[in-house]
């Protein structure tokens, strides 16, 4: 990470007046963002903590916190938002924190903050002129340091993430990883020479925290900063497209993560107003999950510049990206120069390079990175170096007449379709695929119906939905029917929706 402090200071000095945080109240120059970073690094220097536990929607002060911390030589925890109080309250004994920073404009302690506070008996320290919100002392009940966290090269930051089992695990990341990443991000857009950056995705999540806000402060650029749903995710299944055009119009916006979902509601949302004005944005990154390639061209009419990329936290975020030199539609990209990436024999995209150091619990002393992370996903390259993601290694159904169809190929297409808002495909040992559909209520089930039939006919036969049933209401973190990422916990579905499955499987039968 000194590179990037070294950047700030450099931008600091050169161009001490230019923006570096804008939000609707105010905007941070690099000089002021030099000097609060200073001075809290500073106040966390005399505190004997070594981890801190971050909680927070995007602010300033977010920013301001996670770089003076790592500044200090402190391992950043980021605390996602949507974690129960259970899960809170793992995170904090799992990565041993031992301060707790609130930022709050408010006295009152959140409300799934409370029980944590009161069963972990957290005493509150002095809080900091340098930002609103609070410090609260952690004392674990195994008050000795896991010997394998001092002995491995230092964490700067653990990011946890639910996966698919809801209990969230910790991955470790060296200031060497980081700064990689960004740095190589860094490189790939500079040709694009990029504007505002607009933090649509909760800093928690690892992705905006580094290809958003620490490409850009490296870069010399601005982040546009406030609470999301100003900018439109209203919560982890909710996208209000009107309220990001609104953001992009005002703060004049140039660059974005989104996850594939948004970009679908973005389409479907120029498609009734062809007279909106997107001409600001240059680039828009794309990732978390699987874009049909019918979406992307979709996009391309509607002059919106799209660019897929691939990658998750066990290798800081970022493995490949298009990019405007170099774009293949349908593709996720090239490699980025800081990583490499092979194809095992069953067709796993393994990388290597620019590793996580391990998860919490499981790290070696001596260990510098991981040698390989084997990702689970199944991909390929085509001959001028392209990646191709194409599902999940183990989510591959394997239909009774022998076919490998992957899950995601399917949702993927179907999703193209306006009708159809979330999508699971299920089919394993059976002759036809099934899926669990939600649509919006005013879309009827014949609509729903020739939606699927024309998605099934840009697909061969093995891979057409034959059956299906509506969800009542969308798959989410609330019930469970999603990962943190967005990414579909197929299991809870498919238990849930049996017995729909079931019938309408009954009804195909005696039709």
């Amino acid at each position: 990470m000194q590179h990037l402090f070294e950047s700030l200071a450099r931008h600091a000095q050169q161009f001490p007046d230019r923006e570096a945080i804008v939000t609707a109240q105010k905007t941070l120059s690099y000089a002021d963002l030099q000097q609060r970073v200073t001075q809290l690094s500073l106040e966390f220097s005399h505190s004997k903590a070594q981890r801190l536990a971050l909680w927070g929607s995007n602010t300033v002060d977010w920013i301001v916190v996670d770089l003076a911390a790592q500044k200090a030589g402190m391992t950043v925890i980021p605390v996602p938002l949507f974690f129960t109080a259970a899960q809170i309250q793992h995170l904090l004994q799992d990565s041993q924190t031992d301060l707790l920073c609130v930022l709050s404009d408010s006295a009152e302690i959140p409300q799934v903050l409370q029980p944590v506070l009161g069963e972990m008996q957290l005493q509150t320290q002095a809080t900091s002129a340098l930002f609103q919100g609070q410090l609260f002392s952690v004392q674990q009940l195994d008050a000795s340091p896991h010997e394998t966290f001092r002995a491995v090269a230092h964490p700067v930051k653990v990011t946890y993430t639910s996966g698919s089992t809801g209990t969230p695990k910790g991955v470790c990341l060296s200031a060497a990883t980081i700064q990689s990443i960004t740095t190589a991000l860094s490189q790939a857009l500079q040709s694009s020479q990029l504007g505002r950056h607009l933090c649509l995705i909760p800093f928690a999540t690892l992705l905006e925290n580094i290809a958003g806000v620490y490409v850009s402060l490296n870069m010399g650029r601005a982040v546009v900063v406030g609470a999301v749903n100003q900018f439109g995710l209203m919560s982890n299944h909710q996208f209000d497209v009107a309220r990001f055009v609104h953001a992009v119009q005002k703060y004049q916006i140039e660059s974005v993560i989104l996850l594939p979902q948004m970009l679908k509601a973005i389409v479907e949302y120029l498609a009734l107003n062809a007279d909106v004005d997107l001409s600001s944005l240059k680039f828009i990154a794309v990732g978390g999950g699987k874009v049909s390639a019918d979406l992307l061209k979709q996009s391309q009419q509607f002059n919106l510049p799209v660019y897929e990329g691939y990658g998750l936290s066990e290798c800081a975020s970022v493995v490949s990206l298009n990019v405007p030199e170099a774009r293949k539609i349908g593709s996720v990209g090239r490699v980025l120069p800081h990583v490499q990436v092979k194809i095992a024999t069953d067709g796993e995209v393994v990388v290597k390079g620019n590793a996580m150091l391990g998860y919490m619990h499981e790290l070696q002393a001596g260990q510098t990175e991981v040698a390989e992370i084997h990702t689970g996903d199944a991909g390929y390259f085509d001959a001028e170096g392209y990646l191709y993601i194409t599902g999940r290694i183990k989510q591959v159904i394997i239909s009774s007449f022998g076919r490998n169809i992957s899950p995601e190929w399917v949702e993927a297409n179907s999703l193209s379709e306006s009708e159809i808002q979330q999508i699971a495909i299920f089919g394993e040992a059976q002759p036809y695929l099934s899926a669990v559909i939600y649509a919006a209520a005013e879309t009827s089930d014949a609509q729903l119906a020739t939606a699927i039939q024309r998605a099934n006919t840009r697909m061969p036969d093995y891979a057409q939905i034959q059956q299906w049933c509506r969800a009542p209401q969308a798959f989410s973190l609330t019930n469970h029917m999603l990962t943190d990422n967005g990414k579909l916990r197929r299991a809870v579905i498919q238990q849930h929706f049996q017995s729909a499955l079931t019938t309408s499987a009954q009804q195909l039968a005696t039709a």
